[in-house]
């Protein structure tokens, strides 16, 4: 990214890593002011590791099993976390990842009627509800550049 300095302003987690080379990368960009964006895969982020200075998480890959992905997310979650959080799942339209994604979300969907069944009972919409982007809330997709490109926008 123009500008940005990596391990100061942008970090990468990847399977490559040692361990220590991932704790340090995740302290940095936790505990700096300066960082802007952490770059990981869910397999390399996915467990293990607290996200806390994160404001927006960007899933690029689906991921078929939705607990990974839950999994992945949560990582912004953790105790400490102290901003609000924007999670996004950016899906290619028209695509096989397209369909990957409404597979998971069918997964998901049979897991909560399964094991969440109570808390569904008086939820009769068990699917994702379509949003308006300017309704979203997050400054960070109110760019007109980025409102072009978005085909459409759920909230859950």
């Amino acid at each position: 990214m123009k500008g940005w300095k990596a391990g100061v302003n942008t970090f990468l987690m990847d399977g490559s890593l040692t361990q220590e080379q991932r704790e340090q990368a995740v302290e940095r960009f936790n505990s700096s002011p300066e960082a802007k964006v952490f770059f990981g895969s869910i397999k390399a982020c996915g467990e293990g590791i607290s996200l806390v200075g994160a404001s927006r998480v960007v899933i690029l890959d689906v991921h078929e099993n939705p607990a990974v992905m839950r999994q992945a997310i949560g990582r912004a979650f953790r105790p400490g976390q102290s901003k609000t959080v924007y999670c996004y799942r950016l899906v290619a339209a028209g695509s096989s990842e397209e369909e990957d994604h409404h597979t998971a979300f069918k997964k998901e969907r049979v897991s909560k009627l399964w094991f969440e069944w109570d808390e569904l009972c008086n939820n009769e919409d068990f699917e994702l509800t379509k949003v308006d982007v300017s309704d979203c809330k997050d400054m960070f997709l109110e760019s007109p550049v980025l409102q072009e490109d978005i085909k459409s926008l759920f909230k859950r």
